[in-house]
């Protein structure tokens, strides 16, 4: 059956914008976009109104679990090692699975279409993504050395989810996770791209994230954790590779020469002090993408918002390599995606691409006038003008609504994990005593 949405303007990619169209979709896929009077007659359609089809955003690199933690850590020292790793411990898949609904609901509602998350109990994560309808790039995280959730049995449930979700359904995409090189032995990590590599799947890391990890490896292997990455062989076009903020000379080109893909979390970023540097990347033509990060770090999942502030941080250097809102819409839609999926030409409004799109309400004084939609879009929108979302075909919102999700009932069962897990890690008498605030 062939799904037809018209709307006023259809953004194709970045630098194409068609007016008046109509997309045509066949089982998940776009199949083509044409005129309505070049439809069949007697086709329906679905009238979207004054929207503009945009392709969804992507974010590359998330831990929707992790709302447990929104609005904690941020006075703290470090709200990885303190606030997250207090917190973790006292998991389970079904916690996990409650929180990453709530954190996908945030997600949806800004436009976001795809996460490529990086956390515990993956299987709970890959059905919070089923029930929601969000497209999952999902990698169990793996920890050896210290940290919440370490053991060999780590490494044996990762095989093991890529084992049982790769190709099983159209909306998960498993992909390897070590957490980071510092918390990884380099063992477990080569055994985990070697693994990535047979499956043609990526392999998503920390890497060089926080001054903790860069010292360990320092003192440990006498290098800084990119050059051990090299040396160990783990950089390449497969490896997304969450921060690099932490550097010393040398590291950025090597991400540069191996084509690794660095992603940029820019509030995480900002609020950490200490920025990835994308104007050296962008001088040495390598590509890095956006994503949201996670509470404790980033407190929101606005892929819009981070867009935008990664367009702001960027420029605001005042260097030659300066982004333009174009350049950035192209790296938080169709990148992020074909960076993930290790494929190229099937993210954009045209025959043959997935059928994971937003639309923007042009009718809102936020985005008003417009003489360029999509510089309009990167600087002026945000959730308030996302008005339906459609992923792999299906509507997941429209009209502002939640089609299939009792978005209350999300709500109500993540905060009783969030009062179970508070009381079990004692930090619910550490808020009451103010030391978050």
């Amino acid at each position: 059956m062939t799904i037809n949405y018209k709307a006023k303007y259809v953004v194709s990619n970045s630098q194409t914008v068609l007016k008046d169209k109509v997309v045509q979709i066949q089982e998940g896929k776009i199949s083509d976009v044409i005129d309505e009077k070049d439809l069949e007659k007697g086709s329906q359609i679905e009238d979207l109104g004054n929207v503009a089809i945009v392709p969804g955003f992507v974010n590359a690199h998330s831990h929707v679990g992790l709302v447990s933690v929104k609005g904690l850590g941020h006075s703290q020292a470090s709200a990885l090692y303190d606030v997250m790793w207090g917190i973790e411990p006292h998991l389970t898949e079904d916690d996990v699975y409650k929180l990453s609904c709530l954190g996908i609901l945030d997600c949806l509602s800004s436009g976001t279409t795809s996460i490529n998350d990086h956390y515990f109990f993956s299987e709970g994560v890959a059905k919070a993504c089923l029930d929601t309808g969000i497209r999952g790039f999902i990698g169990h995280t793996v920890m050896t050395e210290y940290g919440p959730w370490t053991g060999e049995d780590q490494l044996i449930m990762a095989e093991s989810f890529v084992k049982n979700f790769i190709k099983s359904n159209d909306l998960i995409h498993p992909v390897m996770a070590p957490h980071a090189t510092d918390t990884t032995n380099p063992e477990t990590i080569l055994k985990m791209k070697n693994f990535a590599e047979d499956n043609n799947i990526p392999i998503h890391i920390h890497l060089s994230q926080t001054k903790v990890e860069f010292d360990y490896i320092k003192e440990n292997f006498g290098v800084s954790p990119i050059k051990h990455a090299q040396e160990i062989g783990l950089l390449g076009s497969n490896l997304i590779a969450a921060h690099c903020n932490v550097v010393e000379e040398g590291d950025l080109d090597l991400l540069a020469s191996s084509n690794t893909y660095p992603i940029f979390c820019p509030s995480t970023h900002a609020l950490g002090g200490k920025l990835l540097d994308t104007n050296n990347l962008l001088s040495n033509n390598a590509n890095w993408g956006i994503g949201t990060d996670c509470s404790g770090g980033n407190d929101d999942y606005d892929m819009i918002e981070e867009t935008r502030t990664a367009l702001l941080l960027n420029n605001s250097k005042g260097l030659e390599t300066k982004l333009t809102p174009k350049n950035v819409f192209e790296i938080a839609t169709k990148q992020n995606f074909e960076k993930l999926t290790l494929q190229n030409d099937i993210y954009n409004m045209e025959s043959g691409s997935y059928a994971d799109f937003i639309t923007i309400n042009l009718d809102s004084e936020k985005i008003q006038p417009i003489h360029d939609l999509i510089n309009n879009i990167v600087l002026s929108s945000s959730s308030k003008e996302v008005k339906d979302v459609v992923i792999n075909g299906k509507e997941v919102i429209r009209n502002y609504e939640f089609i299939d999700l009792d978005k209350e009932k999300i709500i109500y069962e993540a905060n009783q994990v969030l009062d179970k897990l508070l009381i079990k890690s004692n930090f619910k008498e550490r808020i009451e005593k103010g030391e978050f605030s």
